[in-house]
């Protein structure tokens, strides 16, 4: 992510995002999307996450980490319809491009944050044979499309991707079909993008906290407690910020909530009946994943995979393993 300051630090121009709050819809719940924009709150990822909650069966309380800051919802005019004849493979990789990649690179290759990388210029940092794998496995946040496109999908992507010839591209299966996608059936307007509100410095636009825990009763629908979850030291603030959540908690029959899934690259335990942080360890990279729990001779053990990797942070291949006492 970009370079974070303190407070004192970082001049925010108040006058600045006003003016882009106020470009944008707003006002109602349920606003359709439009060539002018809207805000939406909570945001394409949340609100209650998507990795899940958990239940304490005995006590009948639902936990969920919860992310908290606005995301633009715009349509923009298919660019892909301008990019010349779609009988050629650099035509039909815009079509490609437009229907699978511009919702998180942009429309213009522009890339969305540091969450999404631009793709322009990807011929100076890439082979064909290196973006092909990229493509087909996925990398980061990026899911695999190897089984989701065709070959020749691929090959009309790469061609577009890479500003080639396209002779130059690693060419589709004998007999398969050189057009890739019917230009009539490619949408006249397409979202742009999934575009968080946030700061020159990348941090949203609204006052924390931008992440939370929450206990709900199942019962009543009463909300418990709710805890900010994760904290951007930097910022210097009294209480936790919490950040953006990507990872479901787990609860033992003792007491705790333990979860991981911040940006701080932290895992922590919670008293489950107040709230109350009882431990946190650092991980090597941030755990971008629900816990699990299991039991061998007696011992319980939690175990976290700390992968990083979304959001522009740094990634990892770990896994850690932390004991709970007999009684937990």
């Amino acid at each position: 992510m970009a370079r974070r300051t303190s407070v004192t630090e970082r001049p925010l121009s108040i006058g600045k995002l006003l003016e882009e709050y106020f470009r944008y819809r707003s006002g109602s719940l349920f606003i359709p999307p439009s060539l002018q924009g809207s805000w939406i709150f909570p945001g394409f990822d949340g609100g209650g996450q998507w990795s899940g909650a958990a239940v304490d069966p005995e006590t009948q309380v639902l936990y969920v980490g919860s992310s908290e800051l606005p995301w633009r919802l715009q349509l923009i005019p298919n660019p892909a319809l301008k990019e010349g004849d779609a009988t050629t493979l650099s035509g039909q990789g815009a079509l490609v491009y437009t229907k699978n990649c511009a919702v998180c690179h942009g429309a213009d290759r522009e890339g969305i944050g540091a969450a999404f990388p631009a793709l322009r210029g990807l011929s100076d940092r890439l082979t064909i044979q290196e973006a092909r794998l990229v493509i087909e496995n996925g990398r980061n946040m990026m899911p695999a499309f190897k089984e989701m496109l065709t070959d020749a999908d691929k090959t009309a992507l790469l061609t577009y991707l890479l500003d080639l010839e396209d002779k130059e591209a690693t060419p589709q299966q004998p007999g398969e079909k050189t057009i890739a996608v019917d230009r009539n059936a490619v949408p006249e307007y397409v979202l742009n993008g999934y575009q968080r509100f946030l700061d020159s410095d990348g941090y949203p636009c609204i006052k924390p906290p931008w992440g939370t825990l929450n206990a709900v009763d199942l019962n009543s629908g009463k909300l418990l407690w709710k805890v900010p979850l994760g904290n951007f030291e930097e910022l210097g603030t009294k209480e936790d910020t919490g950040t953006e959540v990507y990872g479901g908690p787990v609860v033992t029959k003792s007491g705790l909530v333990v979860i991981a899934g911040t940006q701080d690259e932290k895992i922590r335990a919670f008293d489950k009946k107040t709230g109350k942080v009882l431990w946190e360890h650092k991980l090597p990279a941030a755990g971008f994943a629900s816990p699990a729990l299991y039991t061998i001779e007696g011992k319980q053990f939690i175990v976290i995979a700390a992968g990083g990797g979304k959001l522009g942070m740094r990634s990892s291949g770990k896994y850690l393993a932390f004991t709970l006492p007999n009684d937990n």
